[in-house]
């Protein structure tokens, strides 16, 4: 028992170490990147109007993280001029990666998503170089933790890095959604100001990064480095920077290409632009290949630097057991990064706020993850590792279940009636309350709004709105109207209480899209700047409060153009003493100008219905609870498997092939929720992650199979 209880408090102590606490602050410094190109941008180009396909194929600005391995050669060899004399190889290229990163925050905060497609180019741009240079500081300190402690130290610097990590995530998730929201920003009143100075705040707090650089030591070596003069690292760097090039002219090539098949099925578009991929990168290779070939650069060097480090790993293991580790690394992590990418919009779409969202993923989901790398690095520390690999296998790929559970845990409600007109259609909602009908023009211009009735299926509440539109008219070219507040004309005692309650009106017409006369919102003869968009649709954002203790309930918009003419337009609403029992509510979106020459028109809308907090708080608790162990064991794993003459290229090659396939899948995930909706993805994600298991027991074979074969 004695023995025992010895062998769990020195493996508790370890946590203290020196290292274990560098770890721990490099581990914050990478995890505040991440989400700045994931959740936290969605929300962002989610609240400026770019549709749900466009803001997941962001996260293709991540790849960078799935293809470090290429550069990492280059990471490996090249020492950065004085810096490298003055901090040490991996100092130096720590500090100018945490440069980048701030470089490119700074650049993304400089952007508005919703200003048109030449600043969505930007924020892609600003992004891409946040994956860039987040990766290149990833394949620094992945190197640096290798060289900073033996085998049997690299679990639980594994868990203080992840530990680290996932608080530099509550500050880039949680910390950026506060702030945001703080700043005045909010779904459907968006205030880029809000978001640049949130993602200004980010890049300052990078610089603990930079200090954290500045105070540690350089670790020790053991690799022997040859040393070549200035111009063939030159060189070297000068043949990867071409074969970079003819990738990326390659691959813009084969779209124009491909853009006219017009693909829209999400699995076949996913095949067309692997094979754009594929051929790309093979035309980079070969172009690579040729100017070592023909001397462009130094060909021992140029096979030390990419060739070897992958030579070395198939010599150690053997081609069948470097081929099962290099498949289970690739799967491992398939099913948590999947659903990963789509979750901040999967939350969205559940009702709940960003406040909501901030605490229950970003703080509870993240401490449960710390939770979760503590377990894993403590039981690798006391069992073996492939054992806590397999419990995290299958918790991570169950757990997918849960969410499904959230999906199903919202109110039961009848389908939606839409009446207009003569024209009346009885329409099911999905999963999460959208809903969409063709309605045929003549109906349309028949009548000058559309009624909804919807319910709750046990009948505590009843909810009928009306949506009012415009029709063309050749005596009014341009044509005012107010859509109701709260969309049901009724400010309940819940939106008194909101921090922003958004007015919302449309001016359509000829010449609207850049129009630049005088747009307002009157309450209580007091007049409130409208936000003009190019669609029509114009906003103000007024606090709860100001609008329920307003002496006259009643909105007036008013539009004076550049000639001095004046249109209004007014609607009154009522306020609320009593809220009812349970939440049902209902969004419709507003239809544009309604022309006689246009057959057909989509009516569409979201019931907005109330999902159970516990479901909410069980299912985060539990996926991070299992991302977390699995996490740290796994990081464990992957240390185990470098060599040490090559921990910056082989780590990279592993941990870029872990995300590589889940990321470019989940680039997709927006197009696959489209098409089957939030329960059946969350199936395929649990599905996807099963065959993981098979193959860590396969791996876990084999292993064992080559060191009785090495001991005999």
């Amino acid at each position: 028992m004695t023995v025992q209880t010895n062998q769990w408090r020195s493996a508790f102590a370890a946590f203290l170490d020196r290292r274990a606490i560098i770890m721990l602050f490099l581990g914050f410094s990478a995890g505040i990147p991440i989400l700045l190109i994931f959740s936290s941008l969605s929300l962002w180009l989610g609240e400026a109007g770019v549709n749900k396909s466009a803001v997941t194929m962001f996260s293709w600005a991540a790849l960078g993280y799935s293809f470090k391995f290429v550069w990492a050669p280059l990471i490996d060899a090249l020492p950065v001029p004085y810096l490298t004399k003055t901090l040490g190889r991996r100092r130096a290229w720590l500090l100018v990666a945490q440069l980048f990163i701030i470089v490119a925050i700074v650049i993304m905060a400089m952007t508005d998503p919703a200003a048109g497609t030449n600043a969505l180019i930007q924020m892609a741009i600003g992004a891409v170089l946040l994956g860039f240079a987040s990766a290149t500081q990833d394949i620094v300190i992945d190197a640096y933790r290798i060289e900073l402690a033996d085998t049997n130290m690299q679990t639980v610097l594994a868990s203080t890095y992840n530990a680290g990590y996932r608080i530099g995530m509550i500050v880039a998730g949680a910390g950026a959604l506060f702030l945001a929201s703080g700043f005045g920003t909010a779904k459907g009143n968006y205030v880029y100001q809000a978001w640049q100075q949130t993602y200004w705040i980010m890049a300052a707090v990078m610089l603990i990064g930079v200090a954290t650089t500045l105070w540690i030591h350089e670790p020790g070596s053991k690799r022997v480095r040859k040393h070549y003069p200035k111009r063939e690292y030159g060189r070297l760097v000068g043949v990867f920077a071409l074969a970079v090039v003819a990738f990326v002219v390659c691959f813009m090539y084969l779209g124009n290409l491909t853009a006219h098949f017009n693909v829209k099925d999400p699995f076949l578009a996913f095949l067309v632009e692997s094979v754009r991929f594929i051929g790309a990168a093979a035309l980079a290779l070969a172009a690579g290949w040729g100017m070592v070939k023909f001397g462009a650069v130094n060909k021992e060097m140029a096979l030390e630097t990419w060739v070897v480090p992958v030579s070395d790993f198939f010599k150690r293991y053997g081609t069948k057991v470097a081929l099962a580790l290099l498949l289970l690394i690739g799967f491992f992590r398939i099913s948590d990064i999947i659903a990963g990418v789509i979750s901040n919009v999967f939350y969205q779409d559940m009702n709940f706020t960003k406040e909501q969202i901030a605490e229950a993923v970003k703080i509870y989901g993240v401490i449960f993850s710390l939770v979760g790398g503590f377990l894993g690095g403590l039981l690798s520390q006391r069992f073996d590792i492939m054992k806590v690999m397999f419990v995290g296998a299958v918790l991570a790929s169950t757990t997918n279940l849960a969410f499904v559970g959230l999906v199903h845990s919202g109110s039961k409600t009848t389908d939606v009636t839409v009446k207009v007109g003569s024209f009346e259609a009885l329409v099911p909602t999905d999963e999460v309350g959208f809903w969409k009908v063709d309605v045929p023009s003549q109906y349309l211009l028949a009548d000058t709004q559309i009624q909804t009735h919807v319910a709750l299926q046990n009948g505590a509440v009843s909810l009928q709105q009306a949506l009012p539109y415009l029709k063309a008219d050749k005596d009014m070219p341009v044509q005012l109207q107010l859509l109701p507040l709260t969309q049901d004309g009724v400010l309940t005692p819940h939106e008194q209480a909101e921090k922003f309650i958004v007015l919302e009106g449309q001016l359509l017409g000829q010449g609207v899209a850049t129009a630049s006369g005088m747009l307002d919102i009157v309450l209580d003869g007091e007049a409130h700047a409208a936000k003009l968009e190019p669609n029509g649709r114009f906003s103000v954002a007024l606090s709860g409060e100001t609008l329920a203790t307003a002496q006259h309930p009643q909105l007036t918009a008013r539009y004076q153009n550049q000639e001095g003419q004046v249109l209004e337009s007014s609607l009154a609403y009522e306020v609320a003493d009593k809220a009812p029992s349970e939440r049902l509510e209902q969004h419709l979106d507003a239809l544009p100008l309604i022309e006689a020459g246009e057959y057909m028109y989509t009516v569409s809308g979201k019931v907005i219905k109330q999902y159970s907090d516990v479901w909410l708080y069980a299912a985060i608790i539990i996926d991070n609870l299992a991302a977390g162990l699995a996490g740290a064991a796994f990081i464990a794993f992957l240390s185990s498997l470098t060599s040490v003459s090559f921990t910056a290229v082989q780590y990279a090659i592993f941990s870029s092939l872990m995300t590589l396939l889940p990321k470019i899948i989940g680039g997709y995930s927006g197009a696959i929720v489209s098409n089957i909706g939030y329960p059946n993805f969350f199936y395929l994600a649990m599905l996807v992650g099963l065959p993981v298991l098979v193959l860590v027991w396969w791996v876990n074979r084999l292993m064992k199979q080559k060191t009785e074969t090495s001991a005999s």
